[in-house]
Formats: C-alpha cells, sequence, structure tokens
C-alpha cells in the first residue's frame, strides 16, 4: 500500500464524511496522482460514484483496474490511466466532475516548476465544483511540520479568486477549494 494512503487508513471515514459536508455528495470523482486512494471508496458511505484514477505507475493501474472490475457490483465505476501530472494538455482534456482530487501531489509538481501547480489550477477549476489538495503536516522523518500550512499555495488561491475551506488530520491538510 502506498504510504500516503496507509497514513490515511485511520482517518477516511470521518474525513469522507468531513469533506462531503463541504462539497455534497459527488456523483463523479477525477483523482490526480491516485495511487491506491480509490481503495478507500466502502469508506466513503456513497451508493454509486464513477471514479477516475490517473497515475504515472503503470503496474498500479493495472491492480486499479482489476479492483474496479470487481467493484462494480457495488456501485464504484471505476477505471484507472496513465497521465502525468504535469502534461497539462491532457489535464485539458479531462471531462467535468463533481469533485477533482489532488493528494499530496501539489508539493511534487512545485518541486518541478512553481508556475505549473498554478496552471494546474487553473485548468482544473474549469473541470469540477470542488478541488482537494492536501499536503502532508509531518516531515518524512514523521516529525510535525514548523509551518504545516501552505502560506504560497492559499496566496496563489487568492490572487486566482478562489475560496477555500480547511480540513486537517494527524498527517494531512485538506484544501477544500470552490471551483465556481
Amino acid at each position: 500500500m502506498v504510504i500516503s494512503t496507509k497514513e490515511r487508513v485511520g482517518d477516511y471515514s470521518l474525513l469522507y464524511k468531513n469533506l462531503f459536508n463541504i462539497t455534497g455528495k459527488p456523483e463523479s470523482i477525477i483523482d490526480l496522482g491516485s495511487g491506491f486512494n480509490s481503495l478507500s471508496f466502502p469508506l466513503m458511505h456513497l451508493n454509486k460514484l464513477d471514479y477516475l484514477a490517473l497515475d504515472i505507475d503503470e503496474k498500479d493501474i493495472l491492480l486499479l483496474n482489476k479492483y474496479f472490475k470487481i467493484m462494480n457490483s457495488q456501485g464504484l465505476k471505476g477505471r484507472a490511466e496513465i497521465l502525468d501530472t504535469t502534461n497539462l494538455e491532457k489535464i485539458a482534456e479531462l471531462p467535468k466532475v463533481n469533485l477533482i482530487f489532488l493528494f499530496k501531489i501539489i508539493d511534487l509538481i512545485d518541486k518541478k516548476n512553481k508556475i505549473l501547480s498554478e496552471r494546474l489550477i487553473k485548468i482544473l477549476k474549469t473541470k469540477c465544483n470542488f478541488i482537494i489538495a492536501s499536503f502532508a503536516t509531518k516531515t518524512l522523518t514523521r516529525k510535525p511540520m514548523n509551518l504545516p500550512r501552505r502560506r504560497g499555495f492559499e496566496l496563489m488561491l487568492e490572487r486566482n479568486n478562489l475560496s477555500f475551506d480547511i480540513i486537517e488530520t494527524d498527517n494531512e491538510i485538506f484544501y477544500i477549494i470552490k471551483s465556481s
């Protein structure tokens, strides 16, 4: 299991409850840099969901598509595809959905190019009602970060007239960004 997914296991039920209290229960989700996050579907407490998992790991994609076949009878209509989150041309072709997850992916994008994450957010805000971006609040050695909130990210959202709410767990801070 991917470390981020493993860290969230104990938080998923309450996290989804709190997220969906803000966003409403989604009918469709795109998960960029998905890892194995879609395995948490049973903890979303939804009757049905269209879920597009996008990641760059080919082995993960194969496994997720097997999972989606099994879970189809449980209301999860999903598919997994390979996509590099920095490929903005492909991102612009994504369908419209209720929610887009960007769990712990912005820091990775920003390492390559800080302007890229802002361009990504500008494209994604036209594709959904809410973007949910998360960031780690602990270092790789599991120590709490001195400044877990991402002030630069918050300023970028404000600059783009995007309002947001924040939810925190032990390991992560979630920005729930209203797109419209």
